[in-house]
């Protein structure tokens, strides 16, 4: 059996397309929908429900992505899971393949092509068809929040990090590399991602968002899961520019008046040009963003409960 589980908050509007694209990409295969809510304001758990959902609600009112997606995995009574956020709609025919590669290859762990569409006041302003690049059978480079797995190898792995508000994602697939566990990413399209775009934001809440926050914070949950080191060594070209920015900035401040300031922008244009390279010239900024946040997230970490509270028939009646 396949059970999906399904994270959100406050996501009423999306997510019957959700529910309605899991049931048909499921249409053939023994399953169940998990939907764990983080303390939504809005009908998501009604609407989860009316889906026939098993619906959990997070206990702790500090509530993350992973642990919403850990308590989805402890409730799961399905050999597969398959994780989507509640903003994501699956393609109808990603499982089918899943299933076909799992065996062929063989792999424990599966991804495929994440179509994502921005949106800015409900309009489609940009879409991006192929977010990872993947035209063939591959290790994955990276999954976001959408990942087919064998729930014994995610448990094997330590599950998901509770504790990070974002970014947990890359802390998970540190793990399970770690654990010897690949996660192979299959040119067959597996979901449409929703994004909004906003504006406006201030420099802090730009410097210092959830998502720039996080990699501080997932870093903390790969310490404490004693996978630090796999970590960094997923994350090697992000942590050795970490590295050469606090370089640099010391240069700047030791030498300033003689080799400080060719010497800062010597380290920055390397960078630069890496990027370039690569042909991710916006990851450069990205890079400086994340620089900044990184010490704040690992100064801002908390451990959180992992007790959910189950949503019965009788709490959400039917309208």
């Amino acid at each position: 059996m396949i059970s999906v589980i399904v994270i959100g908050r406050n996501e009423a509007e999306r997510l019957p397309a959700c529910f309605e694209s899991i049931q048909k990409g499921c249409r053939f295969l023994p399953h169940e929908i998990i939907y764990v809510d983080s303390h939504s304001s809005d009908d998501s758990l009604l609407i989860a429900r009316q889906h026939g959902c098993r619906c959990f609600e997070v206990s702790d009112p500090r509530p993350t992505p992973g642990l919403g997606r850990q308590i989805g995995t402890d409730k799961a009574r399905g050999e597969w899971l398959l994780f989507l956020d509640g903003d994501m709609t699956l393609q109808p025919d990603f499982l089918v393949h899943a299933l076909a590669h799992a065996n062929s290859l063989p792999c424990d762990a599966l991804t495929g092509i994440r179509e994502d569409v921005y949106l800015h006041d409900g309009r489609e302003v940009s879409r991006n068809p192929n977010y990872f690049d993947c035209h063939h059978v591959r290790p994955a480079p990276e999954f976001g929040g959408a990942l087919f797995i064998r729930s014994d190898s995610l448990k094997a792995a330590g599950g998901w990090a509770k504790d990070a508000i974002a970014c947990e994602e890359a802390e998970l697939h540190a793990r399970l590399q770690k654990a010897g566990i690949v996660v192979y990413e299959i040119p067959v399209p597996m979901i449409i991602n929703t994004d909004a775009v906003r504006d406006n934001r201030s420099i802090l809440s730009l410097l210092f968002s959830r998502r720039r926050l996080g990699e501080g914070q997932a870093f903390r949950c790969a310490l404490a899961a004693h996978a630090a080191t796999a970590y960094l060594r997923r994350e090697r070209i992000k942590f050795l520019f970490y590295a050469l920015d606090w370089i640099a900035l010391l240069l700047l401040l030791l030498l300033f008046s003689t080799m400080g300031i060719p010497l800062f922008f010597l380290a920055e244009c390397l960078q630069l040009g890496y990027f370039l390279s690569t042909k991710h010239p916006r990851a450069f900024v990205t890079q400086k963003i994340f620089f900044f946040a990184f010490l704040p997230g690992c100064l801002s970490y908390e451990e959180r409960s992992g007790d959910a509270v189950t949503v019965s028939d009788s709490v959400y009646p039917e309208s």
